[in-house]
């Protein structure tokens, strides 16, 4: 199945025209956002796991945030670097043997078919295209600005009738359990056990405990990015009026696996759930169409 034609690919990255593929191609979008692989797969069509090789009629699914879980019939996406240097194994080992990568990230072993794209520049997928969009553990490592982008992003390329589905660390427990502690317990016990202040901060992930450490162009480059800690923390309430705000509706609170998204347990893993977790769904009105 050939998914984009490559007559069409070199028409550049301020083209707005859609295709069979799905993909929309924005000021903001442009071919630096996928890998010369990626590139090459679209050209000829080849590109299987990342799209799919979805037919007429196919459920379109988004894992967003996916890293090492990547089923097959969703579009995995990812924008960490680890990810994208799966795809560069030459340069990863080069960087692994210079030490600039830590042994212990050099290590994981990723899918060489993730679409690798940063989502705070948008979803590089054409208006009511797909059928659900799931994320686990990502909208929390946005600031709040970037999080509503990627809502909007998110509205805009489900179709009518498509699902969302998030999953966040519940910002109502954590701060609960340190209350909690601070009325059982106010004091650390000993040098090494943490006070109910520290724990609280462990658990929000806002700053590691430690700056970066390694190679220094490795320090340099978390130090700049900064995605990995926590920049903005929801609960249930704010979670679903975050969606609301977007115009989703029928949004609710969901447990582990309970879901109008067919296949979500491809994607949802049990671990993730575990310590003080909200996962909220919602639907995009029938009604509602986005024009392209």
């Amino acid at each position: 199945m050939q998914i984009v034609q490559g007559q069409e690919m070199d028409k550049g990255p301020y083209s707005n025209r859609e295709d069979g593929s799905g993909l929309r191609r924005r000021k903001y979008l442009s071919r630096e956002s996928f890998t010369r692989a990626q590139l090459n797969k679209l050209r000829t069509g080849t590109l299987k796991q990342t799209f799919g090789e979805i037919e007429v009629g196919e459920e379109r699914k988004l894992h967003i945030g996916c890293a090492t879980i990547t089923p097959p019939g969703w579009i995995n996406l990812d924008g960490s670097w680890n990810a994208g240097l799966a795809q560069h194994l030459f340069i990863r080992r080069v960087l692994k043997l210079l030490r600039i990568v830590p042994v212990d990230k050099s290590t994981i072993q990723w899918s060489k078919d993730i679409l690798i794209h940063d989502v705070r520049k948008g979803l590089p997928f054409c208006d009511n295209y797909l059928n659900a969009v799931y994320s686990s553990h990502l909208l929390e490592h946005l600031y709040c600005e970037e999080a509503k982008s990627l809502l909007r992003e998110c509205f805009r390329t489900l179709k009518p009738g498509g699902i969302i589905r998030l999953v966040v660390p519940d910002l109502c427990s954590i701060v609960f359990k340190y209350i909690q502690e601070r009325q059982s317990k106010p004091e650390a016990q000993d040098d090494k056990e943490l006070s109910p202040a520290d724990r609280l901060c462990q658990r929000l992930g806002m700053r590691p405990q430690a700056p970066p450490q390694g190679n220094l162009l490795y320090r340099f480059y978390t130090t700049i990015k900064e995605f990995h800690s926590h920049k903005w923390m929801y609960d249930k309430e704010s979670l679903v009026r975050r969606l609301l705000e977007v115009s989703f509706i029928n949004v609710s609170g969901m447990s582990f696996l309970e879901s109008e998204i067919p296949g979500i347990e491809e994607v949802e893993r049990k671990d993730r759930f575990e310590n003080s977790i909200v996962c909220v769904e919602g639907i995009k009105s029938l009604e509602m169409s986005c024009a392209s």
